[in-house]
């Protein structure tokens, strides 16, 4: 409806966060499964960002750090049918409202789902987060900890009772290579 400030307010209010990129389970398949149901509410067809152009109310992700239109890696917008400009693309800058032709953004992504990584430092109202199966690698509680806190009001869990409790149960194996255990440390004998 071109109203800028509540487009970002609405965009800050929930999220999708998936634990992978790719597949049924990560952010290409459920921003697919939202692009859908957008569709279907639609009654019609929505293309999106995603090669189609840029459509009002499609939230979007930069990508790359672009100082000349003052927008930087991780920044999220959306896009407002504005009264004066047409097709804008906006983000919120503290109490100030950042508006971009989307022509402008070249590096710049559909964001209807997004990485638990990607999510970090940022906030929502409330968040679904989309467990892939309770083998998969990156599904540990560290993740999962991110994902849950990244909410400010409530959580969402898409996943199996297995999967929920295989994040819980599984710590991140971290490979520093250095030693943790000094007491048994013998230093080398000094070299002549």
């Amino acid at each position: 409806a071109g109203d800028a400030r509540a487009a970002v307010r609405a965009l800050r209010g929930h999220r999708v966060l998936c634990a992978h990129r790719d597949g049924p389970y990560g952010v290409g398949g459920w921003s697919r499964r939202v692009i859908e149901w957008i569709a279907e509410d639609l009654g019609g067809g929505f293309g999106g960002g995603f090669g189609g152009g840029w459509a009002a109310g499609e939230p979007l992700l930069v990508t790359a750090n672009d100082r000349a239109q003052d927008v930087y890696n991780g920044d999220s917008g959306v896009v407002v049918d504005d009264p004066e400009q047409g097709l804008t693309a906006v983000f919120e800058r503290g109490h100030e409202i950042k508006k971009l032709h989307p022509s402008q953004l070249a590096d710049a992504v559909p964001v209807y789902a997004m990485t638990i990584h990607r999510s970090q430092g940022s906030q929502f109202g409330t968040v679904t987060v989309v467990l892939p199966p309770p083998d998969a690698e990156l599904l540990t509680r560290e993740l999962l900890y991110t994902a849950i806190t990244r909410a400010e009001h409530e959580v969402n869990i898409v996943g199996t009772p297995e999967a929920l409790r295989a994040a819980v149960g599984r710590r991140v194996a971290r490979a520093s290579g250095l030693r943790t255990d000094l007491t048994e440390f013998v230093p080398p004998p000094p070299t002549a």
